[in-house]
């Protein structure tokens, strides 16, 4: 699959790379190939990104663009990003922010759902919306993909992403464990299926 995610970027680069588009219509195929038209369908470690504030989701073109964040190997991510111009990212971000939130519907352990419920709302509700997909202010962890936020929490923990000191206190609290737990219950966070 990664191959396949692989080439279907690198062609996306060549076609695209060079100019600064700024016309979704012509940069969105890139995106489409890894998130589906829809913003929350695509293989497992992309992110539903339907419904996330466009302001998160330039933040988040912007991280990987300028190595803020690092990308799943094999980089196809941070390689799209690179090429996109400030009038791609806004026009990418404004055509995906608006679409509903669809929870992706993967399973989930019940008894470790009910665990990581209790280290969310100590740890991670006040930003991340309590029982409720979070704010504008912070990205959506309810109903996401359980092996993209695996990859994500991995990454905070060894500081390979920039993140607010709260965030960073209450990651590296977490056990592997709770880890599970907490990935368990946003898995179960299934509404609007």
């Amino acid at each position: 699959m990664q191959k396949l995610l692989a080439t279907a970027g690198m062609l996306g680069l060549i076609f695209f790379s060079g100019s600064t588009l700024g016309d979704v219509a012509q940069t969105l195929p890139i995106c489409v190939g890894c998130h589906g038209a829809d913003g929350a369908s695509g293989p497992p470690d992309a992110p539903i990104i339907a419904g996330i504030a466009a302001e998160l989701q330039e933040d988040a073109l912007y991280a990987y663009k300028d190595g803020g964040r690092k990308c799943l190997p094999p980089g196809v991510m941070c390689q799209i990003s690179a090429s996109l111009g400030d009038d791609d990212i806004v026009a990418l971000a404004a055509h995906f922010a608006p679409m509903p939130y669809k929870p992706a519907g993967e399973d989930f352990d019940a008894a470790l759902a009910a665990t990581g419920e209790e280290i969310h709302e100590n740890s991670c509700g006040a930003c991340h919306g309590m029982h409720e997909p979070g704010d504008a202010q912070s990205s959506i962890v309810h109903g996401q993909k359980i092996a993209y936020l695996r990859h994500v929490i991995q990454q905070y923990a060894a500081g390979e992403r920039d993140q607010l000191p709260p965030m960073e206190a209450a990651i590296s609290a977490l056990t592997p464990e709770q880890t599970e737990a907490l990935l368990n219950y946003y898995a179960s966070y299934q509404k609007g299926q």
